[in-house]
């Protein structure tokens, strides 16, 4: 039988072809196919799951002007779920409520009170109206066309810039404490004292709040 002879560039392609499909076949096996999602090359690297762990204890610093940006405010709320809330002690000084059962405080939290000339009016005094979602009837604002606010201190019954609306100021989880409208609800809290009268809190505070007391609660208004 006669033998075909082979040349030397037929070897060295075959020894090629199996040197390159051995690679691929490396290749296939240790690197990942990447999904659609993928926007990286390059395999994936895996770290250990404790590097990203934040069961410990975690502490975030705000600059001042941060919390009022974001409404970062802290605040208390540890009532004894058995016991009414049975009096609210505004500290106008401290710009600070204090929510207490009997003897107990139940919740602290900031606040803002009037501006001057708009003062909180000290005194005793108890919630006369419960009303979620209130609107005030003597304060608001005007509002262009697109509904940018353009003047954030207009009055009921101001006349309106050229092409404005007035809208008048939304007022939360009100909880009014005197006749001529001035009560506690959920506000923007400045640092200092700000409102036309009314005491602000912190949202989630004033809906905490509003939920556990009821017409009659006490408020006290201190100095």
């Amino acid at each position: 039988m006669n033998r075909i002879p082979v040349s030397s560039k037929m070897i060295q392609l075959t020894e090629r072809l199996a040197i390159a499909s051995l690679l691929a076949l490396l290749l296939f096996v240790t690197v990942p196919a990447l999904r659609a999602d993928d926007t990286t090359t390059t395999p994936k690297v895996s770290h250990p799951k404790a590097a990203y762990s934040s069961k410990g204890v975690v502490s975030r610093q705000y600059s001042v002007q941060d919390r009022v940006r974001y409404q970062l405010w802290n605040y208390t709320w540890k009532p004894d779920p058995d016991k009414p809330i049975t009096r609210i002690e505004v500290r106008i000084g401290e710009q600070k409520v204090v929510v207490y059962q009997g003897d107990d405080v139940a919740g602290v939290s900031p606040t803002t009170t009037g501006k001057p000339g708009h003062e909180t009016p000290t005194g005793h005094y108890s919630i006369l109206l419960k009303d979620i979602d209130h609107k005030s009837t003597l304060y608001g604002v005007f509002e262009d066309e697109h509904g940018y606010v353009i003047d954030g201190n207009a009055e009921a019954g101001q006349k309106p810039p050229a092409g404005a609306v007035y809208d008048a100021a939304d007022m939360p989880y009100y909880l009014r404490i005197r006749d001529d409208g001035v009560g506690l609800h959920a506000g923007f809290l400045p640092g200092y004292p700000a409102s036309h009268g009314c005491i602000r809190l912190p949202h989630a505070f004033a809906e905490l709040l509003f939920s556990n007391v009821s017409v009659g609660t006490p408020v006290d208004v201190v100095p």
